[in-house]
């Protein structure tokens, strides 16, 4: 919260109750925008070409078992949990922006795709994932015959 009203006789009022409300949801809104949220987690990059799509996808710190991709039609959905890092009893946190917990993110891709052809590939925490667009949904050639 960028501002709190703290005095508790004020608190009682509804109106300074709302404002704090307000107040903490456009702060959340704010660093959301900066920082990132698990709405946006994780980070992706989609690229397509006439037959394909490519999604470029960050998860460091997670193993290949601990991602799960499912596409329909459309739709890629990717899912997964990262474990929080275990800290030392009496450890004091002082900060916590990597994002840790489960994290569900779909991508509606520009075509439909052909499910049995994906490849998703994993390595050094990024994930690959090849998309294979399905054949009748790639752009057919039209003859023109005169007459």
């Amino acid at each position: 919260m960028l501002f709190r009203i703290l005095d508790p006789q004020t608190k009682a009022n509804q109106f300074w109750r709302d404002f704090d409300r307000l107040n903490d949801e456009l702060t959340r809104s704010i660093l959301d925008s900066q920082f990132g949220s698990a709405s946006n987690f994780p980070p992706v990059n989609v690229y397509t070409k006439e037959d394909e799509a490519l999604v470029t996808c960050l998860l460091p710190g997670l193993e290949p078992d601990q991602i799960e991709i499912n596409v329909k039609d459309n739709l890629l959905s990717i899912h997964g949990k990262k474990k929080a890092e275990e800290l030392a009893e009496g450890t004091e946190v002082h900060r916590r922006e990597i994002f840790n917990g489960e994290f569900h993110r779909t991508l509606e891709l520009p075509f439909r795709v052909d499910g049995e052809q994906v490849l998703a590939k994993f390595t050094n925490g990024v994930l690959n994932i090849h998309l294979p667009r399905r054949e009748e949904d790639k752009p057919k050639k039209v003859s023109v015959i005169a007459g």
